[in-house]
């Protein structure tokens, strides 16, 4: 508002300055300078020429006067015309770029509510079906049946309880929940995780190796980093096919972090999903992971509590062979 201002008031500044220079001068050039000839010159001839040489004269100085103020007043005009400018295009830019922050905000939105609303249906399908199943009269019921029926129910349940336990952490990593970070053997906290992905690594006979040094101590809180363990762990165990191998490996690196390493031999991530490791809704399709269930918030809230400890989450495709390694940067204890 204050450069409209004065971009509208500097025509009348402007030609005011100017007029009052060249009066102000005139006159007293005007005034002075014929007492000055006058006093100096007798013959009409020498007084002529004086005159000339002070026509010439006056008009070369108010010349060069008019130049340097139409210099600076075009100058100043160009200037508040570039920072007018410059506002503007910051404004379109801020603008373009709300625009952009909307869009994809509208689109996590029906991304979240979309894998929420399909996550939920599963477990709640089955949990109504074998219900209404059990209270059936018309159905023979034996006890053997019943048992498998409720163990349905309760597998249901036990998904569920992981799809909000899987918000619910997402949401106090973002909103920044305080954390205790303290010396943390690496090892035996892999260790602990294995045992916890036991059951799934089994169902799907694959191995799990602990490879991470006795002696190798990383400063995390501890819940923080069985959370950031079992999210790598039950990402490489889910997304790997049947009979598949996981490598869980530890060192330092040359910036004296920790470095933890999740490798599996599965297919390897795709290049689009690798590029977008640690966004939330992450999913692949690669149809050998496509019956995986889960909202894509593993390795969301990996990365999310990774770097609440100042270290980092990315991924690579393995130089060695098929498969994908998830690396983590912890600090060092």
């Amino acid at each position: 508002m204050d450069t409209l201002r004065w971009l509208a008031s500097a025509p009348n500044r402007a030609a005011f300055r100017v007029a009052l220079v060249f009066v102000v001068l005139s006159t007293a050039w005007i005034v002075f300078s014929d007492r000055v000839a006058e006093a100096m010159f007798g013959d009409t001839t020498g007084l002529t020429a004086f005159q000339t040489g002070k026509g010439l004269f006056y008009v070369a100085v108010t010349g060069m006067i008019l130049f340097l103020l139409v210099r600076r007043l075009v100058r100043d005009l160009a200037d508040r015309s570039a920072e007018v400018l410059r506002a503007r295009e910051a404004a379109a830019d801020a603008l373009r770029q709300s625009g952009l922050e909307s869009r994809a905000l509208e689109r996590a939105k029906s991304q979240f509510l979309s894998s929420v609303s399909h996550e939920l249906r599963t477990p709640l399908n089955a949990v109504i079906g074998f219900a209404d199943m059990m209270r059936d009269p018309s159905l023979p019921m034996p006890p053997d049946k019943v048992r498998d029926y409720a163990a349905e129910i309760a597998q249901a349940g036990y998904n569920l309880l992981d799809l909000v336990e899987g918000i619910v952490a997402c949401a106090e990593a973002e909103a920044g929940q305080s954390l205790a970070p303290e010396p943390l053997n690496l090892r035996e906290e892999v260790a602990r995780v294995a045992g916890q992905a036991r059951v799934r690594a089994q169902q799907h006979c694959t191995s799990v190796e602990n490879q991470v040094p006795a002696d190798l101590l990383v400063r995390a809180d501890p819940l923080a980093l069985q959370q950031i363990l079992f999210a790598l762990l039950d990402n490489a165990v889910s997304h790997t096919p049947d009979r598949s191998h996981v490598r869980i490996e530890g060192a330092r690196n040359d910036q004296g972090s920790v470095l933890l390493t999740v490798a599996d031999d599965g297919p390897g991530l795709p290049a689009e999903v690798l590029a977008g490791i640690g966004k939330p809704f992450l999913r692949g399709g690669d149809p050998l992971t496509a019956s995986v269930g889960g909202l894509g918030l593993g390795i969301y809230l990996a990365a999310l509590l990774a770097a609440r400890h100042g270290g980092r989450l990315w991924a690579q495709r393995d130089m060695a062979g098929p498969g994908t390694r998830i690396h983590v940067a912890l600090p060092a204890a």
